[in-house]
């Protein structure tokens, strides 16, 4: 069962890693974003289906971890 648990997480740590990489970079200017970013599509317009992936991922290996945390407190 821990062995499981092992690979799963190795897997969705380089699934996550992976996914964080091909995210598209995007410059900030924190001063000219309230005004720069009306009329533009929003946070999650733009590569919609990357960006879930990226999320249920990570939910995925935060409940992982905190399972095998759980499974192996003695």
């Amino acid at each position: 069962m821990i062995d499981i648990l092992i690979v799963l997480t190795i897997v969705l740590s380089l699934a996550l890693i992976v996914l964080v990489t091909i995210q598209p970079r995007q410059n900030q200017l924190f001063s000219m974003d309230a005004t720069s970013n009306i009329g533009k599509p929003s946070y999650w317009q733009s590569n919609t289906l990357v960006k879930v992936f990226t999320l249920l991922v990570s939910l995925a290996l935060f409940i992982l971890l905190l399972t095998f945390m759980v499974l192996t407190y003695k």
